[in-house]
């Protein structure tokens, strides 16, 4: 998994040739167990990628990255339906390979000065330690999931007392054992929540996911310290002792996709609200870029129809609109770029700026596919309206 810190050495590389080498893989269900249809399409984009560099003078410094992927494919398509992004550059012998969330926009492969980052803006976004609990009336199993990744870490089993073969009189003893039975599922609940609340004190995990039948859940949701609730990410339907991990990773998958959703829309909601309002938001490019260079910026939104011309500085980075062959902020050379987009976020992970993507939303589209939530704004500091 790629973490912040490789993302900002991607971000402030610049190749001295022109042979920053960006490839995505983004796999697709295949249409047979062979995979046989899904390699011939990789390798078609490696190939193509080679004519293309050849056209434009980079064949030798990419043919051998290129070559290098072409050998991978076959194994690269085999990598447990997840994703794959390739950064490399044979010039200054750099290469960097990551596995990534299945969530790309398509397999793309890319030779240019820089890295191209605007394609893995999808599977930027921090996403929490989730810790699933998997519990039943006398059973229990956490699961620990990070990166995509899910690991089994510890398993919980109380006996049930057994029902009696009888009634007794009257049914009684029936209505006895049947409260010894739910009390004693009670006290097993109450260790598993408070096992759940000691590894979240050691700071074990994040969020909570519960999976569990419907009949259980009241009965488990009861139990649950405050702490549980307050970072309970959700719930699943799944059968506590059967489940594997696969099934697991698919029920966490589904409720951080709604919680994104829900987190997403909300955002845009907040920052339009907040633009129009004179407040903590900023709505189209120009606005944006502003708010960036002035150091506003908390949170930038970038939609997937965002594609704009411009310029970057290849001393001080500064993106600029203006198609101008000097930077305005230091007055050095600036090179030409067809689309902005991969500069803005590079700049934006460089300085520690969340980077959330939007796709489809129409409030955004209207807003020019690109908007930020801001810190604090600069125009209404005091110091600064009086110094204007």
């Amino acid at each position: 998994m790629i973490t912040r810190e490789a993302i900002r050495e991607l971000a402030e590389y610049e190749s001295p040739h022109g042979c920053a080498l960006t490839f995505y893989y983004q796999p697709t269900a295949p249409k047979d167990q062979s995979h046989r249809e899904e390699a011939i399409v990789l390798k078609d984009v490696v190939r193509g990628a080679m004519r293309e560099a050849e056209k434009q003078g980079r064949n030798e410094c990419a043919r051998a990255d290129l070559k290098r992927i072409l050998e991978m494919a076959d194994k690269i398509q085999k990598n447990g339906g997840r994703a794959k992004a390739i950064f490399a550059d044979s010039s200054t012998g750099f290469w960097r390979e990551f596995d990534l969330p299945a969530k790309l926009e398509g397999t793309k492969l890319i030779v240019n000065r820089r890295f191209h980052l605007k394609h893995m803006a999808p599977v930027l976004e921090w996403k929490p330690r989730v810790m699933a609990c998997l519990v039943d009336r006398s059973r229990a199993r956490l699961f620990r999931y990070e990166n995509d990744t899910v690991e089994e870490v510890v398993g919980f089993h109380h006996e049930l007392p057994r029902l009696g073969e009888s009634d007794g009189f009257l049914g009684y003893d029936a209505g006895h054992n049947e409260r010894h039975v739910a009390e004693a599922a009670k006290q097993h609940y109450k260790a598993v929540a408070d096992a759940l609340r000691k590894m979240y004190e050691r700071d074990a995990w994040e969020s909570l996911a519960v999976g569990c039948r419907e009949e259980t859940w009241p009965e488990f949701e009861g139990v649950m310290h405050r702490y549980l609730r307050e970072n309970l990410l959700g719930r699943f339907r799944i059968d506590p002792v059967a489940a594997n991990g696969d099934a697991v990773r698919d029920g966490i998958r589904k409720l951080l996709r709604e919680q994104e959703t829900m987190r997403r829309d909300d955002l845009v909601r907040e920052v339009i609200g907040e633009a129009h309002r004179n407040g903590r938001g900023a709505i189209g490019l120009r606005r944006v870029l502003r708010s960036l260079q002035n150091g506003e910026v908390q949170t930038l939104l970038i939609g997937d129809r965002f594609d704009a011309p411009g310029t970057q500085c290849g001393h001080c980075r500064h993106v600029d609109l203006k198609m101008s062959a000097i930077c305005a902020a230091c007055g050095q050379k600036t090179v030409e770029m067809d689309d902005i987009a991969d500069a803005i976020i590079g700049n934006a992970l460089k300085n520690s700026i969340g980077v959330v993507y939007v796709k489809g939303d129409v409030k955004l589209e209207k807003a020019g596919n690109i908007a930020a939530l801001l810190r604090f704004r600069a125009d209404q500091n005091t110091a600064v309206r009086q110094a204007s």
